[in-house]
Parts: structure tokens; sequence; C-alpha cells
């Protein structure tokens, strides 16, 4: 290349771009007052009298000008074999038509570009056939293939080339909402197209987003490739015109215009100013001189939010490596860029992957930020980005320096880098495989590495020690162990740092004591920390914190009203972004305050906003669709429920993979809704992905995998597998107690089901021990008022009524109402359900009329939430008839007990009891000859359960009376 216009092209590209589309005293008047400079104006008129030379269709003679001009002004009827239906577009090479031919009785659709050159020399056309054989043997799934192709009766060259229906890529992106990293996926794939080309020796020469389309399957498809050299080699050896009409001088790289010779890094040139816009929005943008701008500086409002986020984040995300790939891609000298295409995609995929970049000086401390990022979404993450925020708070702590205390400020800082670097340093000295031996290093390890070095690097600079040591606690509250996270937690407060380190150490204790079931020490130090008024950064934070804390201490309408405070003080705000962030942690909130109808409501508005503002293939978007469709199962819209948590199963392994426990977690989800819909066998094998994946991922004693546990407990019981349900509950409880501590509210809640199960199966002594001992947890670790209090309690009445102590368990479950009405409501389903077990005992304990109120009091707060034919509601009327056939209308009770039996046929073993007993009372009610088929079904019913009930019991004998 010319090296004058190689040292300026920054400056002439834009220019040149702007120049070309004017005629000759338009450009002349440019020049003259917008250019100052001489030489530049010299170099500008060099390549527009270059432009202006002739070319094939100036050379040729007037009479063939003239058919060729005539030619193209009308659309033709047929080129070839094809029939033209009409006309797609218009280029500087040609014109492009869609078109048809019949092929063995198939109708082959393709886009025909008939070119603006004619060859009439048999030697021209022959060379052109050769190439056109070259193009066709091009094969990649991202390339449009080329099909055909010949000439007109006229000479001139036409191609049929496979018809692509799409969006070009930028504006397939911009519709989309695409992120960052999404769009570099898409390059990605586009540079893997380009290379494969490059490999057999055909450069495309005009790459542009028109063509470059996405088709319906989100695929790049390149069109146009090697056309462009076609078109250059049917002009003569010694012709100066490069195809300046031809080619798109925005995306033209300088030894376009220079006339210099095309290779692969023409193509490398042209393909960074589609990453640049793809990245900003805008194609590159020139500073006078010979710098050129960098992507991160041209962020505005709109291209932040054509890619979901903000212009903050999205400089923050161009900044360093995006910027120096671009930079290379767009040197003026093609030895200067990137040596190949796939040169480029592997920086662009290092980036991705948090790896150093060749574009960049390979630093060491660059390459240690780029292994602490790589490394974040491990399970060491807690101290990795430990480190990295450390480095960060630096800024934050200079601020607070004052002007007169600069030298020393200057001196501080240079010791809080040379400790933090230490600390690094021997953090990870000793991973690399000389050292380990190729023995992969733990999360455990590096944290017990950190923590012990602690003291030794750290011990002249408190404040910065107690943040890595609150980092360090969070780590291995990550990891689930919680009494190590404790102490370090404990250790960082301790040490009385001030300000937001304070605030950020008191937070972190409070999220341990919330894992512990410590609630009431947990909402002390958030309250501590509402009260600082020098940790104003962090109170947002502490004040979701503090909702969980609430919803935990069975507190739902204290945690609703905390909550519905954070979102009135984020609508004073403009910022959607907090407004979605509080509307999708209220769905939950609300759900367990058994307001399911609020909870709906709250996430459908959620996954709206979040639509809006990320697009559907985003994180918040997946997981408030999780949330929605578990309120749905509850409301008995599996199907609904199903579709959802479908949608966000794929985004969460598209954009998480398949060992991240919140993909674990919407398997699971999952697996239930498939189950409700009746899906007995996809459920099983949901279900036993999601734990595989939560073991894997978490580690074997993690809590996660004891709740999962307990939930395929439910699921084997659900299926009248009671054995195995008690099998995996009991290991779920042997997970609970190592991993949480024997006094924990889980342990309380998993000896609570364990109990019920033994129940079911008649082993009393066992139901009540374990009951019991989960009544005193609960008590002891969460409060007499806790609602788990409550529910604990029904259990053990229960199990004290199917012993005959009814006096007794008439006592629990009047307390346990009272807990449960005043803390999740009467309308709440556990409420409901208990209310109707005590009408039930009552009944059993001789009190008919107190039994009628109770039930009476259930079904009203029950109200339309329920369908009339759904499992629940038929168990509540099944109470209230029993009621009345021992008050004496056994046949005015006929009906309804056919109908209740009818509703309770479709549910699972879980429902035997209450079907055995619809069967006996209405063969108790019919006449005798009517009731042989009500005693079968009661029979068949009785004869699965492992133990007869003693309320079933006493129907038979009065069933035999």
């Amino acid at each position: 290349m010319n090296p004058a216009i190689a040292a300026r092209w920054p400056e002439l590209a834009p220019l040149l771009d702007r120049l070309l589309d004017l005629d000759t005293a338009q450009r002349e008047a440019v020049l003259a007052d917008d250019v100052a400079d001489a030489s530049l104006r010299d170099l500008l008129r060099d390549l527009l009298a270059r432009e202006a030379q002739p070319g094939i269709l100036d050379r040729d003679g007037a009479d063939y000008a003239e058919s060729l001009i005539a030619a193209a002004a009308a659309t033709p009827l047929t080129v070839g074999a094809y029939r033209v239906l009409d006309l797609i577009g218009e280029g500087g090479s040609g014109s492009v038509y869609r078109a048809e031919r019949e092929v063995d009785g198939y109708v082959q659709r393709v886009a025909l570009k008939l070119l603006r050159v004619g060859l009439r020399d048999p030697q021209e056309q022959a060379r052109f056939r050769r190439e056109r054989r070259i193009l066709a043997r091009l094969e990649h799934p991202a390339i449009a293939r080329l099909i055909d192709g010949g000439f007109t009766a006229e000479g001139v060259p036409w191609f049929a080339l496979e018809y692509v229906e799409g969006e070009t890529i930028v504006r397939w992106c911009d519709q989309r909402a695409l992120r960052v990293d999404e769009r570099l996926r898409l390059f990605i794939d586009v540079c893997d197209a380009v290379d494969a080309a490059h490999r057999a020796l055909i450069v495309h020469r005009d790459l542009k987003p028109a063509n470059i389309l996405v088709d319906a399957q989100g695929r790049p498809r390149l069109l146009d490739f090697g056309i462009a050299k076609l078109l250059d080699d049917s002009e003569r050896e010694d012709d100066t015109r490069t195809g300046l009409r031809r080619l798109t001088p925005a995306y033209a790289a300088p030894e376009q215009f220079s006339g210099e010779g095309i290779t692969t890094a023409t193509d490398v040139y042209a393909l960074g100013v589609l990453l640049h816009e793809l990245l900003t929005g805008q194609r590159p943008a020139l500073r006078r001189g010979d710098t050129l701008r960098r992507p991160s500086q041209l962020v505005d409002g709109a291209a932040a939010t054509a890619r979901s986020t903000a212009p903050r984040q999205l400089a923050q995300q161009l900044r360093g490596d995006l910027d120096r790939i671009v930079a290379k891609a767009l040197e003026a000298e093609p030895r200067r860029r990137y040596p190949s295409v796939a040169a480029l995609a592997a920086d662009i995929t290092a980036h991705r992957e948090r790896r150093p970049i060749a574009a960049r000086p390979a630093s060491v401390g660059y390459r240690l930020r780029k292994f602490l990022s790589r490394h974040r979404a491990g399970v060491a993450a807690g101290v990795l980005i430990a480190v990295t925020a450390v480095l960060g708070l630096g800024a934050t702590w200079r601020e607070s320096q004052r002007a007169n205390a600069a030298a020393a400020d200057a001196i501080a800082q240079a010791g809080r880098a040379a400790a933090v670097k230490d600390f690094v340093l021997t953090l990870f000295a000793g991973v690399g495989p000389d050292e380990s031996q190729g023995r992969a290093i733990s999360a455990r390890e590096l944290l017990a590495r950190g923590e012990a070095r602690l003291g030794e690097t750290l011990a002249t600079h408190p404040e910065l020690r107690a943040e890595l040591t609150t980092a360090l606690a969070g780590a291995y509250r990550q990891l689930g162990s919680l009494d190590r996270a404790a102490a370090l937690a404990d250790e960082a407060v301790a040490a009385e740092p001030n300000g937001e380190v304070a605030a950020t150490a008191r937070i972190e204790r409070a999220r341990v004591r919330l894992a512990q079931g410590q609630f009431d020490a947990a909402q002390d130090d958030l309250q501590q920390v509402l009260g600082t008024a020098d940790a104003a950064a962090s109170q947002g934070q502490a004040r979701r914190l503090l909702v969980d804390v609430l919803v935990e201490k069975g507190q739902p309408a204290a945690a609703q009203q905390a909550l519905r405070a954070v979102l009135a003080g984020s609508r004073d705000t403009a910022d959607p972004a907090a407004r979605l962030r509080d509307l999708a942690a209220l769905g939950p909130v609300q759900f367990r305050a058994g307001d399911i109808a609020g909870a709906e409501q709250s996430l459908r508005a959620a996954l709206q906003l979040s639509l809006q503002i990320h697009g559907p293939d985003h994180t918040q978007s997946a997981r408030i669709r999780h949330d929605l469709g578990v309120i749905l199962l509850q409301r008995g819209a599996a199907a609904e429920a199903a579709e959802l948590l479908q949608t966000a199963e794929s985004t969460r392994r598209r954009l998480l993979g398949e060992r991240h426990p919140d993909y674990a977690q919407t398997v699971f989800n999952l697996a239930v809704a498939k189950q409700r819909l009746g899906d007995s066998a996809a459920a099983a094998s949901l279900y036993e992905r999601a734990l595989a994946v939560q073991r894997a991922s978490l580690g074997p004693q993690h809590p996660d995998v004891a709740a999962s546990l307990n939930s395929l407990a439910v699921l084997a019981w659900s299926q009248g597998k009671v054995d195995e349900a008690v099998a995996r509950l009991q290991e779920a409880l042997a997970i609970a107690r190592a991993g949480q501590g024997a006094r924990h509210p889980t342990v309380a809640t998993l000896l609570g089901s364990l109990s019920g199960f033994e129940r079911y199966r008649g082993h009393l002594d066992a139901a009540l021990a374990e009951g019991e001992e989960g009544l005193a947890i609960a008590r002891e670790t969460l409060g007499a008022t806790h609602y788990l209090v409550g529910v604990a309690q029904v259990g053990v009445a229960a199990t004290r009524n199917e012993r005959g102590e009814t006096a007794a368990a008439l006592t629990d479950y009047r307390a346990a109402l009272d807990v449960l009405d005043a803390t999740l409501g009467a309308q709440h389903a556990d409420t409901v359900q208990s209310r109707a077990a005590y009408a039930d005992a009552l009944l059993a304990a001789g009190d008919a009329a107190a039994a009628r109120r109770e039930i009476a009091a259930a079904l009203e707060a029950v109200g339309d939430s329920l369908p009339p034919n759904h499992p629940r509601r038929a168990r509540l009327e099944l109470v209230r008839l029993r009621i009345a056939v021992a008050g004496g209308d056994c046949i005015g009770s006929i009906a309804e007990l056919q109908t209740v039996a009818a509703n309770l046929a479709a549910g699972g073993p879980p429902l035997l009891p209450d079907r055995a007993s619809a069967q006996l009372l209405l063969a108790r009610c019919l006449p005798a000859a009517e009731a042989a088929a009500a005693k079968t079904a009661a029979a068949a019913a009785l004869a699965r359960l492992p133990y007869l009930p003693r309320r079933l019991r006493a129907e038979q004998a009065a069933l035999r009376r």
C-alpha cells in the first residue's frame, strides 16, 4: 500500500466515504471548505481520480453498452432454466431476483444475481466458468451455496444462489436486544465461515451487514462469497480502477482504495468494521490524526438499551480487550492486522472465556486478572471475586482522604497495593502443573490457603484484612461450610472496621446466620447496618436481605411491607431495572405469605418488564419464568407452568450450563409439572437429573441436595413407594444434620415429614418421637409463634389422634391453628388443611357441632380459589359429608359423596385413605342392592394401604353394623 495513504488512512476513510456519494462540483466544495490540510486534499483527489478511471462498462463499445443498459432496465422473464419472480434488490455489482425452477418434480427457489458486466470473449468466459466451479465447491453451513451460473444471450453473467430468508445481522441483533456476549457468539460463527472460505483460497472482498443474514433458526448466512473477485478478474490486469463503484466504502479496507493487492487481510478489516457496529451500533469513528476512537468511548443510551444493559455497564464491557481487538482488526496496514480471520475469532473466544488475548501485551497483572475472572463462575467464586473487589475498593478508600494528607495517603496506598499483591501471589502459588503435579487444586484448598495467609500478609492492614475475611466467609457459605463461614464473619465484624467495610461484614454475617436459622441474630445485624449513617451504599442490600429474614421468621406481612417500601422507593427513581428487581423479589414473598393471586400478578408484571429490558434469552427472564411456573403449579395450572418451566430450562441450560444449581432447580420443578400432567416417566428422569447436577455442582453434603432428596421422597410417597420415601428422607436428614447442625430449622422440617411417613406406615411410636423432636427444634430455633412451629404441631396432633390420645391431640390442634391463623392467615393451604384435620378429630371426640363449625370455616376460607373438582377441595368436602353422615343425613349425602369419590379417584396413593373413606360412606348410605360397587372400590383402596388408620377402622365397623 502507498505509505502515505496507510499513514493517514484513519483521516482519509470517513472523508472518502462522504465524497464518493457526491458529484464532482460538490466534492470540490467539500475539499475546499472542510479539508484544510493540503497534503490530505491531494491524497483524497488521487483516490477519487482512481475511482473515476474507466472500467469494463466504459471500455466496451457503444453498441454493447446500449444493449447491456437496455437488458438491465427491464426485468427478464427467464434466465437459463429459471423463471424470474420479482426483484429483491439492486447494488453496485448487479440486480438480484427471486427465481425458481423445477428439479425432479420439485420447485427450487433461488436468489438469481444478474451481474453488471459483459463477457463475450471465449477465453474470459472460460476463466469465469473455472472460477464459478471453484465457488460451487465451497461448502459451509453458514455460506449461501452457489447452485448454478451461466451467461445470457448478451454475455451477461448470472449466478443462482441458495435463497436465504432472514434479516441483516445488525438488525437481527438490535431487534432482539442481544447482549454483547450473544453478539460475539454470532460473530464467531461468521468468522468461522469466512475462515473456511479463506482456506479454500476465496476472499469475499465485500463483507457487510447486507451480505450477512440471520435465518429463522438464528444462524448467520453469508451471501455473495467470491463474486467480487469474479467481477474484478473480469477487468484488465492493468486496470487501476479496483471496483470502487461496487465496494461499500464504509466497510472497505484501505488497500481497496489504493489499488494494492487484495488478501485475506481485506476481509479481516471488513469484519473489524462489522464487529465495531455490532458492539456500538456505529461504524468506526476516527479522530483527527491517526487514532481510532475506541468502541468504549462511543457508547450512548440507545446502544446500551439495544444490548440489554446500561451505558456505564456497556462501556465497561467494551473497555480493554474488545477495544484492542477492534483496533487490531482495523489497522490501516494489512500486515499489522490479525494474520487470519481464525486469529481474530480466537481472540474473541479468549475474551469470552476470560483468557488473555493476543492483541494485548501479556503482563503479569493482566494475566492474573484474567485468571481470576475466568474462575469466577466456579466453586471458588467467593475467593476470586473477593480479591478483585478488594483491588477495586481502593478508589473508594482513596476518596475518603483529604488533600492535606496526600503524601500519607500515597504511602498508605502503596502499602495496600503491595499487601494485596503479596496475598494474591501467595494464594495462587503452587497451582501450576509443575508444583501441583497435575493435581487439581480444590476451592476448599484455596480458601484454607487464603485464610492461613490473612494474618501473615495483612497484619498491618486491618481494614483490608476485614474485607478479605468477609469475602472468605461468603465463599465458605456458598460451599455450605456454615460453621467456618460464621467464625470468619464474626472475626470480620469484631475487627470493628469503619463505614461500608463494617456494613459489608455485618451483611455477610446476616447471610450466614440466615442460612443457620439464627433469624433474630441476622435481623439484629441488618438493623445495625440500616441505622449506620456512613453505610448508605449498603443499606439497599440490607433492606432486601431483611425481607428474606422476615419471611423465614414467619412474618410474611412484615416482609411484604418491607419489600413494598423498597418497591415504592425504586418507583421514585427512573430505573426500570430496579423496579424489575423488586417485582421479581416480591412475587415469591407474596407466595410464601399465601397470596397466590398477588404473587402471580407481580411475577407476570416482572416478566413483561424483563422481556422489554433484557429480551427472552436472559437469565433474569428465565428466573422469573421459573418462579411464575412454580406459582402456577400451586394454583393447579400445570400445563402453563410446564410451558414456562420448559422455556426457563432451555434458557438456563444455554446460558448457565448443565452444572449450575439454578439449572438444577428449574429441572426439578419441571419434573413436578410433568408429574402433575401425568407423565411420571419424564418426571422421574428429570428429578434424578436435577439431583445429579446438585451433587456434582454443590457437593453431596450441600443443603440443596437435602432439599431435593426431601422432594424426591415426597414423589416416591405419592407413587406409593413408602419405603423408598423413608430412605430418601433419612438420607436428607443425615445431610442436613451434618451440614447445618442437629438443631437447625431444616432438620425440624425434615423430621416432621419423616414423622408423617411413619404415621402413614403405622409406625406410631417412631412418628411421635420424630414429630416431637422436630417441634422442639422449631420452637427452640424459631420461637413459639413461627408458622413452622404451627405446621410441626399439627403433625404431632395427627399422630396423637391416631394413637387415641384424643384430648392431647385436640390441645395441639388448637394451639397450632392459633399460630397458623396469626402467621399464614386463614386462607393459606396449610391452615385450611390443618383446620379440616382438627374438624375430623373433633368428630372422633364426639363434638359434631364444633367439627361442623371448623370445616365450614375451612371451606369458606378456600372460597373460589380451587376449582370444584380439585382433589384438595374434595378432601374438605369429604370431611363435611362425614360429619353429615354421622349426624344421620345419609340419604341426602349420596349424590355429593359420589361426586367427591369421583374427584378423589384421579389422585395418587396419598389419597388412598380418603378414597377408601368416601367409598365406605357410600356403601353405608346406598341401598344394599346398589352398595356392591362402592364396597369393591373401598376394598381395593384399603388393600393398597400399608396400615389401616383409626378412622377407616371405625367406618368399616359402622358399615358392618
